[in-house]
């Protein structure tokens, strides 16, 4: 309840908070070299649009106070978190925007690991700075 609570109280408009175990998005969070600042990075416009910036957490145990404390100290600045060895946690203005952009994460880390060791083509800074012109913060 507690990582949930944090979320609504921190980041303004959400309606809704959903934690799943989803497979790719928990294998992501499990690999070392996964950036911590930048775990989820631009490699689709809708994981921009639909997601954000997704931050790695460090591991707690499942049920530890300190995440929701981890989120509370992101000050509202995420839509998304990774927990470390965990699986992700995703709001949205409503039940279906945060299912939905839980897909688009799991469906993204999808890509990343399968395109892992390959040489991977980001959206630039440009574009991801035109589609939060256009389309707003995730």
């Amino acid at each position: 309840m507690f990582l949930h609570r944090a979320f609504y109280e921190t980041r303004e408009g959400t309606g809704a908070v959903v934690h799943l175990h989803s497979t790719f998005a928990t294998a992501l969070s499990c690999l070392a070299d996964t950036d911590p600042d930048d775990c989820i990075p631009p490699l689709t416009p809708y994981v921009v649009m639909r997601v954000g910036a997704v931050k790695l957490l460090p591991y707690v145990k499942p049920g530890d106070t300190r995440m929701g404390e981890m989120i509370c100290d992101l000050g509202g600045r995420c839509a998304a978190v990774l927990l470390a060895n965990h699986g992700p946690v995703v709001t949205g203005t409503d039940i279906a925007s945060a299912v939905y952009a839980a897909e688009e994460l799991e469906e993204t880390a999808k890509l990343l690991v399968l395109l892992r060791g390959a040489p991977r083509r980001m959206l630039s800074p440009e574009n991801v700075a035109e589609l939060k012109a256009v389309f707003g913060r995730a």
